[in-house]
């Protein structure tokens, strides 16, 4: 479980920064770092940022900069540490859900949605993506990471086409109106499975990485060439 003071002490950095119905909520910076966490290494940072302040780019100032750095990374290890210890898990239990704790569980997916949407072709596929009947493993992850996208935008044309058929039907059936929001109503039950299932592929493809050859380059720095370090010395006169 991830101190809950580290989350405020970000939450109140935000609140410095811009007002706090433009950045993320507590609930979903839970569900965008547990996102992070699984997702493949991501080198560069500013999606993320962009992510937490529903992407934007707001004026941060040199006072604000540092503290936010660290806030970030006191989660960001936090969650870290419970992906390493295999703690890191889905956080409701829908055996109990109730209207509050719904509520509370909807704004975890849409901050672990904006998490997923950060490396889109990861998990949703390239734009025209065909896949084929032996890629039904694929096929799974695509439309658990696609149910977040339909839970956040309430359009579900992206997502398997036969089970909204069979939930519009049972919606009519019952006399009503088969929405995006009764669809995703029908369809929320199903997140704990769906983010197992992300958790799972995410991990693995980290560890299968994980054990491939580190190749290391075979260009060699002239001595008159920039020193490879940034300082726009030449190589000689600086690293070499």
């Amino acid at each position: 479980m991830i101190d809950t003071k580290l989350l405020q002490t970000l939450d109140d950095c935000l609140n410095t920064i811009v007002p706090a119905e433009e950045h993320l909520s507590l609930d979903e910076l839970r569900g965008l770092f547990y996102a992070q966490m699984i997702t493949p290494t991501q080198h560069d940072a500013l999606p993320w940022l962009s992510a937490i302040f529903k992407g934007q780019h707001p004026a941060i100032s040199e006072t604000q900069a540092p503290l936010l750095n660290q806030a970030t990374q006191a989660v960001y290890s936090a969650y870290h540490d419970l992906l390493t210890t295999n703690k890191l898990a889905f956080p409701f239990d829908f055996e109990q859900l109730d209207e509050e704790l719904a509520e509370i569980a909807y704004s975890w997916c849409l901050g672990f949605f904006a998490g997923l949407a950060i490396n889109e072709v990861f998990w949703f596929g390239k734009k025209g993506e065909k896949l084929k009947p032996s890629d039904a493993g694929l096929e799974s992850i695509r439309n658990s990471a696609k149910l977040f996208g339909g839970l956040a935008t309430k359009d579900f044309s992206d997502f398997d086409q036969a089970k909204i058929k069979e939930i519009k039907a049972l919606l009519m059936g019952q006399g009503e109106e088969p929405s995006g929001d009764m669809i995703a109503i029908a369809l929320f039950p199903n997140v704990p499975i769906a983010v197992k299932t992300l958790h799972i592929y995410g991990v693995k493809t980290m560890q299968l990485a994980a054990q491939q050859p580190q190749i290391q380059s075979a260009i060699k720095i002239g001595r008159n060439d920039p020193c490879h370090c940034g300082s726009g010395k030449k190589y000689k006169k600086c690293c070499g």
